[in-house]
């Protein structure tokens, strides 16, 4: 079990609860009200008070994620497609990430991914990025949070070293439905727990991990579905940890099995 967080306090809040680390650090946190695209610097400032903590441990960092409520201020425009074409963005955070991640067992996850270019693109840059610091490239995985992506997954595994599933998003896209007016049970509805299993699936036959890092996976209707599905690793809410942890340890996965 990980945790999900966008500062130092939750992570100990996480760490000390049981988590084994981090699965969804938020970046983009930090920056709502900037007046431009973080620097290199700017990226340390914010990551390191996090990273430092996860020394030895799973540390995966979520690049920016401007969307929905988490729109720039400066105008750049939200969306993973902002955020590549805006000169020296993706550059910069990536450089951070791989100076303040150093000595975590550290990955780099993607949101809202819509083609395997995009992942091509990144996995590029983050080669680039780690020759520059001298250091090998950490994994490179994906958050699955498109009813399209979803499907697809068996043709994204061959190009991903993890797959993460955002089911927040997934749900409302999965539905046609206002993702802030969705609850996380929602996600026990049977389209949205085929897409779940597809990509679980995917992953099982590719030999990549699959975790599940959106607020269905700290609910308690939902969570044995989850592992009914085969998923074994969930990230939640930092302050939800133990909670979920008995959750988990009164499952019997075998009595889950076949929920489809």
């Amino acid at each position: 079990m990980l945790c999900n967080v966008a500062s130092a306090a939750e992570t100990r809040l996480g760490l000390a609860g049981g988590a084994a680390g981090v699965g969804l650090l938020r970046t983009e946190i930090p920056f709502t009200h900037a007046r431009g695209w973080p620097s290199r610097a700017d990226h340390l400032a914010a990551l390191e008070p996090v990273l430092r903590l996860l020394a030895g441990k799973r540390a995966v960092v979520r690049l920016l994620d401007f969307s929905g409520d988490k729109v720039p201020q400066f105008g750049g425009g939200a969306g993973l497609r902002a955020f590549l074409g805006a000169p020296g963005a993706l550059g910069a955070q990536l450089a951070a990430i791989l100076q303040a991640g150093a000595g975590t067992d550290l990955a780099v996850m993607i949101p809202m991914v819509r083609s395997v270019d995009e992942v091509s693109h990144i996995r590029a840059e983050l080669a680039r990025a780690a020759k520059t610091a001298g250091t090998d490239p950490p994994p490179l995985g994906i958050m699955v949070e498109l009813a399209a992506t979803a499907a697809a997954a068996a043709a994204f595994a061959p190009h991903v070293d993890f797959f993460s599933i955002g089911t927040n998003d997934l749900t409302a896209d999965v539905l046609g439905a206002d993702r802030v007016a969705l609850h996380p049970s929602s996600a026990s509805e049977r389209a949205v727990l085929t897409a779940i299993a597809n990509v679980v699936h995917a992953g099982q036959a590719a030999g990549i991990g699959v975790s599940v890092c959106g607020d269905a996976a700290a609910d308690e209707a939902v969570l044995p579905l989850l592992l009914g599905l085969g998923v074994r690793l969930v990230s939640v809410g930092a302050a939800k940890v133990p909670q979920v942890a008995r959750w988990i340890a009164g499952t019997d996965t075998a009595q889950a099995a076949g929920v489809l």
